[in-house]
């Protein structure tokens, strides 16, 4: 059984610094990577490494950076489809500074104009697959292919790092909804988040919050999780290896504690180690 991954993927640079730079100043790493990135494709990534068969349905479009993003999904056995128009360069380029010490990262990045579809998801993109997880991004091809999902009894996982214009047309074919504290339904700031999310569909919602416990919620049972605390050097892409560990483990029949349990403790471990992937080679 496989697990389609749909959302954003991009080109990450990455400069560990010791603070943050000023306006108009200069300031050398301590450590730079470079790679893909993207909510969707770490997911994607992180469900392969622990064994998992894998799709991801994403934007890549033409150029040397979406060509870069192709090799090393071949690399780590990844398949992908390719929505983009083509001819088009869609891919998001971010520079990311993480400060180790202070335990921050900052994001920039530039968001090309998203060319309409090739080749719009049909059903047959879902035979054989266990688990559809949506990082939230590209609601053309995820509300689609949830909707689909949900018809035929395919659990759909989505993770809810903020909440987004077309959110409330994708939750409303979501199964599992784990979601980060900044996840605030309109209207409903004051109320509990994950009651909120549950009133909107889900049977099953979590809440995570970096280091601290996990609350979750499920048909009748709810509870709280303590991930693993370990000395984080950076924090970057832990709530994309999470999800991705999340849906391997609901994949593979754990029940929802259990497979959030063993998600958090995968991406803590990745926290030990600079970027998105250095705790896959100290894995191995």
């Amino acid at each position: 059984m496989t697990i389609v991954c749909v959302g954003r993927a991009t080109f990450d640079l990455g400069y560990a610094c010791p603070s943050f730079p000023i306006e108009d100043g200069k300031i050398s790493a301590t450590h730079f990577w470079a790679g893909a990135g993207g909510s969707a494709l770490n997911g994607a990534i992180t469900a392969r490494t622990l064994g998992s068969d894998v799709r991801l349905f994403t934007l890549l479009g033409t150029g040397s950076f979406a060509d870069s993003v192709r090799a090393e999904l071949q690399s780590f056995d990844v398949p992908v489809r390719d929505f983009a128009a083509t001819g088009e360069q869609v891919l998001p380029v971010s520079s990311i500074i993480v400060v180790p010490g202070g335990g921050t990262r900052t994001i920039i990045d530039q968001q090309p104009e998203q060319m309409p579809l090739r080749d719009p998801p049909d059903s047959e993109c879902l035979d054989g697959v266990s688990v559809l997880y949506c990082d939230g991004f590209l609601p053309e091809i995820a509300v689609p292919l949830a909707t689909m999902a949900r018809r035929r009894g395919i659990p759909v996982v989505l993770d809810g790092g903020s909440w987004k214009p077309w959110t409330d047309k994708l939750i409303a074919h979501v199964d599992h909804a784990v979601v980060s504290e900044r996840f605030h339904p309109p209207g409903r700031h004051e109320a509990d988040i994950i009651d909120a999310v549950r009133a909107l569909g889900p049977s099953v919602a979590a809440i995570t919050r970096g280091p601290g416990p996990i609350a979750w919620s499920a048909d009748d049972r709810c509870g709280e999780i303590t991930p693993p605390q370990v000395d984080a050097i950076d924090t970057l892409g832990a709530g994309d290896i999470f999800h991705g560990a999340y849906c391997h483990f609901l994949s593979k029949g754990e029940q929802v504690p259990d497979a959030l349990a063993h998600a958090a403790e995968v991406a803590a471990q990745s926290c030990r180690y600079h970027g998105t992937r250095a705790w896959i080679g100290a894995r191995r």
